[in-house]
C-alpha cells in the first residue's frame, strides 16, 4: 500500500504541473487577444482539453488572469535574485540585476500592457490576495538590491547612505521606464534606456565638468 504522504506528495506535484502548464498557455492567449477577448474555452482548446478541466484548478478566468501575472512577477524576482549571487563586484551585479529586468518585461510587454491596461476593470481588479503576494515580491526585490547596494558602500563605490532607501529609489526609477516601455511610449532602444538608468542613478545628472560658482 502506497503511504498517505507520498500519495499526496503526487497530487501536489501533479496539481502544481497543470497549474503552471494551464498559466504558460493562457499568457499567450491573454497576450494575443486581450482580457476581455480570452475566454476559458480558448485557453481550453490550446491546451487541448475541457474547459471543466481548468475548473478544477482555477476558479475562474479572473483567477487564472492574476495567477500568470504572479508567476511571471516571481519569474523575474527569482532570476534578479540569482543575479545578486553572482561573484561579481557590486556595481556589476547591479548592472546585471537592471539589465535582465528590463530585458524580462520587454520580453513580456505584450502581457504587461493588457494587465496595466485593463486590470482596473471590476472582473480583473487585484483581490487582496493577490495584492499581498505582489507586495510581498515586491518587498523581496527592494530587499536584493538593498542587499547588492550595501556590498557596494562597503566596498567604496557608493556613498555611505541607506541602502534600503536607494534600492526603493532604484526599483521606481526602473518602473517608471519600465511603464514607459510596456505603454509603447520609449522613444530609445532598451539598452539606452539601462544604460542611461544606471547612469542616473549611480552618478546623478549633474554634468561632470560643471564646476559651482
Amino acid at each position: 500500500m502506497v503511504p498517505n504522504d507520498t500519495r499526496s506528495a503526487k497530487r501536489e506535484v501533479l496539481r502544481n504541473f497543470m497549474q503552471t502548464t494551464i498559466a504558460q498557455t493562457a499568457k499567450e492567449v491573454f497576450a494575443e487577444h486581450g482580457y476581455q477577448g480570452t475566454t476559458l474555452d480558448a485557453v481550453a482548446k490550446r491546451l487541448g482539453m475541457s474547459k471543466g478541466t481548468i475548473y478544477i484548478y482555477y476558479r475562474n478566468k479572473d483567477d487564472l488572469f492574476l495567477q500568470v501575472v504572479e508567476e511571471l512577477i516571481a519569474g523575474i524576482v527569482e532570476s534578479t535574485a540569482q543575479d545578486a549571487k553572482a561573484s561579481k563586484p557590486p556595481l556589476e551585479k547591479l548592472a546585471s540585476m537592471v539589465r535582465r529586468k528590463m530585458e524580462y518585461f520587454e520580453h513580456e510587454r505584450d502581457f504587461f500592457r493588457i494587465y496595466l491596461h485593463e486590470k482596473q476593470g471590476l472582473e480583473v481588479a487585484p483581490k487582496d490576495l493577490h495584492k499581498q503576494a505582489l507586495r510581498e515580491m515586491y518587498r523581496q526585490s527592494v530587499d536584493t538590491l538593498a542587499g547588492v547596494i550595501q556590498e557596494g558602500i562597503e566596498a567604496g563605490v557608493i556613498r555611505p547612505m541607506d541602502s534600503r532607501r536607494l534600492a526603493c529609489c532604484l526599483q521606481e526609477m526602473s518602473h517608471s521606464i519600465l511603464l514607459q516601455r510596456i505603454q509603447g511610449k520609449a522613444k530609445v532602444s532598451l539598452e539606452e534606456d539601462v544604460d542611461q538608468l544606471l547612469e542616473l542613478f549611480l552618478h546623478g545628472a549633474e554634468r561632470s565638468d560643471f564646476s559651482s560658482p
